[in-house]
Parts: structure tokens; C-alpha cells; sequence
């Protein structure tokens, strides 16, 4: 110490003085770094490890502090040392004793150990919004804002020559904040055009005072208001302030950080609201609160705001709606992804929203990162697989450092810690999805998490019936909590015609089937979904009406009954042959024959643990399966044990489904006469039960009877399939039906009337929803038509088309259909030649299911143009 206790303790240069305020050791780079900014505008840093040693510390910093014109500080997780007869330590001492001069703030984020007095300070802070302060995350982050805000603060605060006059943070550094306050986005915003639009849009009507912008974690609902604000602020006479709350646990602190990010001070017994309200006063303004699920308790106070500043619109983000009268809800989508179809252009692929923000952002870790023919179709899985989750997304493409898109994707098949670690100017809580998704679960309730665990076990979708049957809480309850759920943007609401359906993201359900097994659940749980899905299949015979829509309604839930009944072959597989019997109608009309094959060959293993009944009910479905995929041999084999099993069965119905059974494979032997008698004798079993299999035994007795050229009697049998397919809205049984009759049109020299069939065999509503059988008759039909008018080439690109089709589903021509099949095609040949022939099948071979159908549509369309110049 000095002998003069009350000698001056002078700063080290007489200059415009700026101290810097923080604790020492954690904060070391980010001291150098502003010491450094302050420098670089003219000023003298004082700093306490600059000081003058003979002095005690509180003596040294407050005298420091008396002599400087600014204050600045910094603060991490360190509260900082207390000093002896100290109930407060120097950092907030210097901060208490720093109110006459312009204080210059920041706060460094993220910081999961703040020490508890260091988070209530900074908490005091923010309510009292007297001072406005900065986040920041590296020391140039921190260099560049302090040295902007200096040089504002000497540009519009010292102008005149003086020093600030004594008070609180200047307004010009003030209204600085305001006028920077939105983000600058580091990266391109991708595939939210009309996103902007629709937004900005609501927000210009006078109408609208408050927008939120819901959504999961990850959807990109910050990026979208920054965007919005930034729109509105350059186009109209918009201020627009990005208040970020996402470190704000209080509800009532929103208003006081509101009023400390536009730089109104709250002073005396003045509330925030009275503070905002004649801030707000005047002129348009607009307010992007970002981050508001965790406060949503301020949802009066903002509508009071509202109402007494009426130049104020806000724009929320928040993952629940703040359900105030005000409030107009925009739902935030995740991005589009590319629908699935054969082999589509990279130019396709690349405008997807969701394609192109993965090749964007992986170039930024790769250069030379391109969407390629060897690439695409693993980029396009992974985009699905991850939900079109922008964030994911972006995790997933920066993992193209290390991986390419193949590999990422097969470690996405088992882990959704696969996309690791985002870029560190993230939030803490959006580094990982799972850190994304914890954050949303964490804000729920304990019977929310509950349910949300539970309802993980559903995959791709569920109705509220289902989730009634597997919740086991009862419709009321159940319905609550999914409410609940949906306002929190953790189960999203799709409206269909079978009424509401929920689903959840990817990985939403991966973190919440982890808590499901880890809370003891998991089994009994898994057993009522098997139970529910198996009731949905197996509690009522097929319908005799509307099949279209109760084919749609499985098709829903495909991926629940796929889990369903690998539920039942680890527990139990007797209910599987009846299940699988009433599926097989569902396979056939969606295309998903070879995957009924795989079923019933895995059960057929197992087969020595079903009892008698059980196992002719597996043959009959499995013998029907193996024709469809052209499993000559295992069908006879099958066929022949459906036989010795015959005399034990009782049940007529079963009975009846043997002898089609047997009507579809006798044909492979080149037995027509014995397939028509059996499918006969069916036929007759079926009409007098009105059962469901009549249809499909009429039309295999026509289908036998054009085979051995009795076309009358074919004529009369098909004519009632179609009007069968008509009343009970089978769309694929009138179009087979319609595909044969197309033949006999041809034969009979009718062109009109078989080019009008054959146009109304694939004219759907939706392409999608036709099967491969549906469009290879109509193909085959198409051919006939084309040698008819003497177009061979065509016949023979038609017929290509067709193996193709089959080849690429897994499927083959029935044994009932190849005879007529083999004398088109021995036609087509011996007039083209063999060459010519093979040249032009091969072409047909190249064509994708839309170049088929759009084959079948032209040839059908030329074909009229000729016969209108006839």
C-alpha cells in the first residue's frame, strides 16, 4: 500500500475511458478481445489486472470505475469472488456503482453451470429492463459488437465534445440495439418462399395484431419470423425488434426484456406495460418474440400490450399456441419431400425443398458436393427418414464431412445420435435433435410424457380410436392429452376423410419410444397395439361395399399392422393364418402381393404349432400369394396339401376357398378344363353364401372360359364382375374385368367399344392408387388393340412395358391369363421378325409405370382419331 491512504489512483492514460467489467479467469480471451475493440476506436481500456498492485482490490476497481465515462460488462456462469465484509461480490458491486455512466452489457451464451447469484442478477436485469444487453458466444463475436456499439455510442453520444450525461445506457446505443436487433442469418433460408409470403401477408391486414408461429423443434420457426420482420421492416415503415426468450423461465419478465430489447426505461413505479404502451405509441412497430412455449403464462400481458399500444403487431414463435382471441395460429411444416416414383430427374429432385437444403448446406462442408444419379435416391431416403426436419436436415448434411449420403443413411437406420453436432453458433438446445427434441418433452407435463411414450409405439399415424385402445386411459383423457400434445407441436393433426389422424416426427418418437421402454411399459403396451390392429383387420369379414375405402383405410395404417403382426409372430402366431386370409384382398388391390408372399412363407416355417383349421387356412392364402408371384412349384406343393388337409375341414367357406385355390394353379399344369370345374363348383359355393370371394371366383371363371375361347360365356361372367367391381367400389376388380372384355371386343372387330374399355381400365383418380395388375391387363389389352389397327412395333413396346412392370413388383402372369398373353405376343413376333421384336420389347422394358399408363392413354386416344377418319 502507498503511504497515503487517500492518494489519487490514476487510470494509465487520461483518454475516454471504458471499464471492463468481469470475472477474470473464465472470461480471459473475451477481456483481450474487448480490450482489443476498445482500442481500435480510440479509447483507453481500463481493466483491473492493468492496475496498480499496492492497492486492495475493491480499492483499485472502484476507484477505476469512478474515474471511467463507460462501463461494459461481461458475463458467463462465474458469479465471482466475494470480498471480505462483502454480502455481494466485485462483479456486481461494479455493476451497482456503474448506473451514472453509459453501460454497455453482454452475456454469453450457452452457460449450463451459471452459478445461481450470477442467473439471479442477470434475471434482475432483465425485469427491471433498465439496460439492454447482448448474447454473444465466441470473443470475435464479442470484439465486433462492442466495438460497433462504441463507435455508435461516440458518434451520437460524445458528438458535442462532453462526456454522456449521467443515467443509464444512452439511447442511441439504445435504439442501435433496436435498429440491429434482428438476427443477421448465416446461412440461406431454404424452401419457405411462400412461407414469407403467406406470413407477411397476415401481418399487413390491420385486422391481424398477433401471429405465432407454431411448430416442432427444428422446424425453422426463428428463421421464418427473421425473414417475415426483415420483409416488412424494408418494405414499409415497419420497426421491426427480435426479442429472443428462450433463457426466460418467468412469464413475467417477457415485458421488461421486451422493453430492454427497444430501449424504453422503466423507471420509478412505472410498469412495463405503461412503459411499452406509450413507447409503442405513434408509429407501426413490430415485435418478434421468439422462443415464448416456456412462458406462455405471459399470454394476458401480451394482450393487454396489445391492447393498449394499438401501432403494435407482434410475431410469436413458440412450439404451443398461446390460445389468446387475438391470436391467428401458422402452422410451420416441415419441408417438402420428394414423392416416390420411378428413377425422377436430378432437376426433379434438386427443387425439393427438403433436397435442395441438404445439397446446400452440405457444399458448406464439402465444396464439391453434388446431387448425383449415384447419390440421390440416399439423399432422398435420408430427407424422408429425418421428416423434412429442417434442422435434422442441416445436422445430417454437415455429417457429409466425414460421410457420403449411403452411409449416413444406413446409421440413421439405427440411431438418430447418427447426425451428431451442430454448428456451435446454435443454440444450446437445437446441437443435437435430440437436444432439439428433449427441450419440447421437458416443457410437458408428467401424464403428457406419458402418453406421448406411449403413443411411440404407433408407426406412420394413428386414429384417436387406436390411441384409445393403446393408452388405456379412456376416450376423455385420451383425447385431452393429444390436445395437449398437439398444442405443444409434438404430435401434428392431419384432417382426412376418415376423419383426424395424428403423427409424430421421426425423431420425436425415437426419444419417446426410449422413455417408453426405460418406464417398464413397453410390452404391455406393444400387446394392445397388436391387439387393436389385429381387430381392425380381423373383426369383420370383407366388406361387401366400399372396398376402396376400406382397402385406404389399411392402407393408413400399413405400417401399424406390418409392427402388428411381427408383434404376434415373437408372441403368438395362431391368429396370423386368419389375418393373413383377410389381408390377402388388401395385397392384392395395393400391390403388396410379394410382401404377403414373405409373411406367409415365414409362417409356413412355423406352421407345426397351428392346429389343422389353421394351417389349410395358411395354404389356401399361401398357394394364392405364390401364383401372384409366379411360384410355379411352391403353389402345386401347396396345392396338394390343401387336398389331404380337405376332408378334415368342415367349414364351407374354407371348403370353397380351396377349390379356387385349386381353379389358379391347375392352369400351370395346362389343366383348364379341371381349373374352370373347380372354379365353377367355387363359384356356385360362393353365390349361394353372398360371401366375399364370389367376385374373384366369377372372374376367374371368366378369365378360363376367354383362355379356352368360349367368349359368350366369358362375355356374360365379366359383364358381372364390372358391375360387381361398380356396387361394391372396387375400381381394380372392374378394371380387370373390363381389360378382358377388351379382348372379346377385339376379337368380335368392335375397336370402339374395346378402345372405351380399355380407357376406363385405367382411368382412376389417382394413378398412385392403381396396382401393377391393374395396369399390365390394361397393357396387354393395348397391345391386342395395336396389332388390330397393324401398329406391331407398339404391341411389342407394350408388351415390354409389361415384363418390366412385373419384374420390377415382384409379380408374374396368373397361369390363368398366360395362354392369351403368349398368343399376343407369338403374333407380335412373327410380324416384326425376331430382331425387330426383341428391339422393341427391349425399349418397353425402359419405361417407367407413368410412360406405361401414358402408353395405354395414346395408343387408346390415336386409336379414336382414327376411327373418326374412317
Amino acid at each position: 500500500m502507498t503511504d497515503d491512504p487517500h492518494a489519487a489512483i490514476r487510470t494509465p492514460d487520461q483518454r475516454l475511458r471504458v471499464f471492463v467489467s468481469s470475472t477474470l479467469a473464465e472470461l480471459a480471451d473475451e477481456r483481450a478481445a474487448v480490450a482489443k475493440a476498445i482500442s481500435a476506436v480510440g479509447l483507453t481500456p481500463v481493466l483491473f489486472e492493468l492496475g496498480a498492485r499496492p492497492h486492495p482490490p475493491q480499492e483499485l476497481y472502484r476507484a477505476y470505475l469512478a474515474q471511467s465515462d463507460i462501463f461494459v460488462g461481461l458475463y458467463w456462469e462465474r458469479y465471482g469472488w466475494v470480498g471480505p465484509g462483502m454480502d455481494i461480490s466485485g462483479l456486481e458491486d461494479e455493476f451497482r456503482l456503474s448506473g451514472s455512466i453509459p453501460r454497455l452489457l453482454y452475456v454469453k451464451d450457452p452457460a449450463p453451470e451459471r452459478e445461481p447469484r450470477l442467473t439471479a442478477m442477470i434475471e434482475e436485469l432483465q425485469t427491471e429492463g433498465t439496460d439492454a444487453y447482448r448474447p454473444f458466444r465466441t470473443p470475435r463475436e464479442l470484439g465486433r459488437l462492442v466495438r460497433d456499439d462504441l463507435a455508435l455510442l461516440l458518434s451520437e453520444r460524445f458528438a458535442a465534445g462532453g462526456a454522456a450525461p449521467a443515467g443509464s445506457v444512452g439511447a442511441a446505443a439504445s435504439e442501435h440495439r433496436t435498429r440491429l436487433s434482428l438476427p443477421a442469418p448465416s446461412t440461406s433460408l431454404v424452401g419457405r418462399d411462400d412461407d414469407i409470403a403467406a406470413v407477411t401477408t397476415l401481418l399487413v391486414d390491420p385486422a391481424v395484431r398477433l401471429v405465432t408461429l407454431t411448430g416442432p423443434g427444428g422446424v425453422g420457426k426463428t428463421r421464418l419470423a427473421v425473414a417475415v420482420a426483415g420483409r416488412l421492416e424494408a418494405r414499409d415503415r415497419w420497426t421491426a425488434t427480435f426479442v429472443p426468450l428462450a433463457s426466460v423461465t418467468d412469464p413475467a419478465a417477457v415485458l421488461p426484456r421486451v422493453a430492454a430489447a427497444v430501449g424504453a426505461s422503466i423507471e420509478g413505479a412505472r410498469t412495463a406495460l405503461d412503459v411499452l404502451a406509450e413507447h409503442f405509441a405513434g408509429a407501426p412497430a413490430l415485435v418478434v418474440l421468439d422462443n415464448l412455449e416456456q412462458v406462455t403464462g405471459a399470454a394476458p400481458v401480451l394482450d393487454e400490450l396489445l391492447a393498449c399500444a394499438p401501432d403494435l403487431t407482434v410475431l410469436a414463435t413458440s412450439r404451443t399456441v398461446l390460445r389468446l382471441r387475438a391470436e391467428r395460429d401458422y402452422p410451420v411444416s416441415t419441408l417438402a419431400v420428394p414423392a416416390a416414383t420411378d428413377g425422377p430427374i436430378l432437376d426433379q429432385l434438386a427443387s425439393s425443398a427438403a433436397v435442395a437444403l441438404f445439397v446446400d448446406r452440405a457444399q458448406a462442408v464439402r465444396y464439391d458436393f453434388a446431387l448425383t444419379a449415384d447419390n440421390a435416391a440416399a439423399v432422398v431416403e435420408i430427407c424422408r427418414r429425418l421428416d423434412g426436419l429442417p434442422l435434422a436436415i442441416e445436422l445430417a448434411a454437415a455429417r457429409t464431412r466425414l460421410l457420403d449420403p449411403a452411409a449416413l443413411l444406413a446409421r440413421l437406420a439405427t440411431s438418430l445420435d447418427a447426425l451428431g453436432t451442430g454448428p456451435v453458433d446454435l443454440p444450446e438446445r437445437q446441437r443435437t435433435l435430440r437436444a432439439t427434441v428433449e427441450w419440447s418433452i421437458g416443457l410437458l407435463g408428467e401424464d403428457e410424457q406419458e402418453l406421448l411414450a406411449r403413443l411411440s409405439v404407433f408407426v406412420d399415424g394413428w386414429t384417436l380410436d387406436a390411441a384409445v385402445d393403446v393408452a388405456g386411459l379412456g376416450e376423455d383423457r385420451t383425447l385431452d392429452l393429444l390436445d395437449a400434445l398437439a398444442g405443444q407441436s409434438l404430435v401434428q393433426i392431419e384432417a382426412t376423410a376418415a376423419g383426424p389422424r395424428f403423427r409424430m416426427l421421426t425423431s420425436v418418437r425415437d426419444i419417446a419410444a426410449e422413455r417408453l421402454a426405460a418406464g417398464g411399459h413397453l410390452d404391455a403396451v406393444r400387446q394392445r397395439h397388436a391387439a387393436c390392429f389385429r381387430a381392425l383387420v380381423d373383426g369383420a369379414e370383407w366388406p361387401a361395399e366400399r372396398q376402396a375405402a376400406w382397402a385406404a383405410r389399411l392402407r393408413a395404417d400399413e405400417e401399424n399392422l406390418r409392427a402388428a403382426i411381427r408383434w404376434f409372430f415373437e408372441h403368438d402366431v395362431t391368429p396370423l393364418p386368419h389375418l393373413f386370409h383377410m389381408l390377402w384382398l388388401f395385397w392384392q388391390v395395393s400391390d403388396r402381393m410379394p410382401e404377403g408372399r414373405a409373411w406367409t412363407d415365414e409362417l409356413q416355417r412355423r406352421s407345426d404349432e397351428l392346429d389343422d383349421q389353421a394351417r389349410f387356412e395358411l395354404l389356401l392364402t399361401s398357394s394364392l400369394t405364390a401364383v401372384e408371384v409366379g411360384d410355379d412349384g411352391g403353389a402345386l406343393a401347396m396345392t396338394a396339401e390343401i387336398e389331404q388337409l380337405a376332408p378334415g375341414i368342415t367349414d364351407p367357406y374354407l371348403q370353397r376357398v380351396g377349390s379356387l385355390a385349386l381353379s389358379w394353379t391347375l392352369p400351370i399344369r395346362d389343366d383348364f378344363d379341371g381349373a374352370l370345374a373347380a372354379a365353377t363348383d367355387a363359384l356356385t359355393g360362393f353365390r349361394a353364401g353372398d360371401e366375399p370371394f364370389l367376385a374373384f371366383a366369377m372372374l376367374t371363371v371368366g378369365i378360363l372360359d376367354l383362355a379356352m375361347g368360349r367368349q359368350d360365356e366369358a362375355r356374360s361372367c365379366l359383364t358381372e364382375v364390372a358391375e360387381l367391381g361398380r356396387w361394391s367400389d372396387n375400381r381394380w376388380l372392374e378394371a380387370a374385368a373390363g381389360a378382358q372384355l377388351a379382348a372379346i371386343a377385339i376379337a368380335d372387330g368392335d375397336l370402339v367399344e374395346a378402345r372405351h374399355l380399355v380407357a376406363a381400365a385405367v382411368a382412376f383418380d389417382d394413378d398412385a392408387q392403381m396396382s401393377t395388375l391393374t395396369i399390365t391387363f390394361a397393357l396387354i389389352a393395348t397391345a391386342r388393340l395395336l396389332v388390330a389397327e397393324g401398329d406391331e412395333r407398339s404391341a411389342a413396346v407394350a408388351l415390354g412395358a409389361v415384363h418390366a412392370l412385373r419384374e420390377r413388383s415382384g409379380l408374374q402372369a396368373w397361369p390363368t391369363t398366360r395362354r392369351g398373353e403368349a398368343d399376343v405376343a407369338a403374333l407380335v413376333a412373327r410380324a416384326l421378325g425376331a430382331e425387330a421384336y426383341a428391339d422393341a420389347f427391349a425399349e418397353g422394358m425402359t419405361r417407367s409405370r407413368s410412360d406405361a399408363l401414358h402408353l395405354v392413354r395414346a395408343s387408346a386416344t390415336a386409336t379414336n382419331e382414327r376411327e373418326g377418319h374412317r
